[in-house]
């Protein structure tokens, strides 16, 4: 099959994936291996390799993938229970003051949002910022704005979440590195993101929900005027410090194997221990023991409640997991039919930076379908035989990653869910969504792009 032919058939199968997931409204698993199957076929693969290829393909994705995911959901879940999203912005609170409200929520929000899915997250962190928006009155989107910006903003850039942990893998990215380079675009995005919302809260207003008696009953809760009576009573919550520390712990291992492998020689005894214990699952499974002792058992969880509180954080996931898998599936078909590279060389023929590609595609299928993990998923595949191609050093590979999981967070619309899941928990209107939730997810894109740019001659300097 020509090139040409080869392109056209890599085009195509993402337009029948964007098609599946908007008009048909298909999961977005079965999409994703629907196409994957019938562009195999399209490609001239034989029956009989067909399924060995799909088998291929999603284990080697959910080798990781699955259990980075897991792991940091059942973290997640833990530091959830415990009552650490509202010690954290208890803390936030008292810090700042009422004045600096939104940037409290939005620093607790982007803390909390490491190890937490932005979806459930932003559920968890609803009473509190319903509270304090019905303390502080007001416009509501001061409010809800700096919250899920914090999270939206880890959740598209920083591992363990599952759009940039699945396209480090298929990009051959490494984690440690991934995650060391993603902090820098993401605390600038969220910083540019709590700057741009007072301009945007000029323009926009939602007015701060009134409570009401059904609310109430359905809570089973009194509405308390105080703004850290947003969650059921805790018995013996923990400190703030130790709920960050127990957030820092994964991170710090991973960070630390990456910056050994990186500046110490490899016969380094130091460099065989972190590259064990700095692995991204083993990093993350001695958090979720250290959370279940520190926050779980030593506050008077027995077994069956630590049982109850890590088996509940499995179901939210394993959709996502299936998802990624799939999304591998497709990327490993691309390619095995010549597409990805046909498509590798159209997209080196066009002249643009590699980091512009990665951003510009991420941004646009995410626009056309919602999700900004899908959009990571099938861009990742999409640009994996370019940077191939290209011989990038490790540190090169992994900012492509990064950049992926920054253009996938723009232009947020309609079609996303936690676009209607933010509006509707904070009752803001629609039109009222499009002109601050929408703009602001991209300008702080925007800003993380122009972030990667810049870090692009830097890290080519020291690779």
């Amino acid at each position: 099959m020509s090139p040409v032919a080869l392109v056209l058939l890599g085009v195509a199968a993402v337009a029948v994936i964007l098609a599946l997931i908007i008009k048909v409204k298909a999961h977005p698993f079965i999409a994703l291996l629907l196409v994957s199957v019938g562009l195999a076929l399209a490609s001239g693969i034989p029956l009989n390799e067909l399924v060995p290829l799909l088998e291929d393909g999603m284990g080697t994705t959910l080798g990781s993938v699955a259990l980075i995911v897991t792991l940091g959901a059942m973290l997640g879940k833990i530091i959830e229970v415990s009552g650490g999203a509202d010690v954290l912005a208890k803390m936030m609170l008292r810090r700042f003051g009422p004045d600096k409200a939104p940037w409290a929520l939005g620093t607790a929000a982007f803390i909390f949002g490491i190890p937490v899915f932005v979806d459930v997250a932003l559920i968890v962190l609803m009473p509190i910022i319903l509270s304090v928006g019905r303390r502080l009155q007001g416009n509501m989107l001061n409010y809800a704005l700096p919250t899920v910006m914090g999270l939206l903003t880890v959740h598209v850039v920083l591992p363990p979440h599952p759009g940039i942990v699945g396209g480090a893998q298929v990009l051959g990215a490494n984690i440690g590195m991934v995650l060391l380079l993603g902090f820098i675009p993401a605390i600038i995005m969220w910083i540019c993101a709590q700057l741009v919302i007072p301009f945007i809260t000029r323009r926009a207003f939602s007015p701060v929900p009134a409570i009401s008696a059904t609310d109430l009953a359905e809570s089973g809760e009194e509405f308390d005027e105080d703004v850290t009576q947003s969650f059921p009573h805790v018995e013996n919550p923990p400190s703030p410090g130790l709920v960050i520390s127990m957030i820092l712990i994964p991170l710090v291992l991973i960070m630390t194997q990456t910056l050994t492998s990186m500046l110490l020689p490899e016969e380094n005894p130091a460099v065989a221990f972190f590259s064990f214990v700095g692995a991204s699952p083993m990093a993350l499974l001695i958090g979720v023991i250290t959370a279940a002792i520190v926050l779980g058992y030593r506050r008077g969880w027995g077994l069956s409640r630590a049982e109850d509180v890590i088996n509940s954080a499995l179901p939210p996931v394993a959709a996502v997991i299936l998802i990624t898998g799939a999304g591998g599936t497709f990327g490993h078909v691309l390619k095995e039919t010549g597409v990805a590279d046909a498509v590798a060389q159209a997209l080196a023929g066009t002249g643009l930076h590699v980091l512009v590609l990665s951003w510009l595609m991420a941004a646009l299928i995410r626009a056309a379908q919602g999700s900004a993990t899908v959009a990571t998923l099938t861009t990742a595949p999409l640009i994996a035989p370019l940077i191939s191609s290209m011989h990038l050093a490790p540190l090169q590979v992994a900012l492509v990653a990064v950049t992926i999981g920054i253009g996938s967070m723009a232009l947020s619309h309609v079609n996303d869910s936690l676009f209607w899941v933010w509006s509707r928990y904070n009752k803001v209107t629609t039109a009222t969504a499009l002109k601050s939730y929408t703009v602001l997810t991209t300008v702080t894109s925007i800003a993380g792009f122009c972030v990667a740019l810049i870090m692009w001659p830097i890290i080519s300097a020291i690779a």
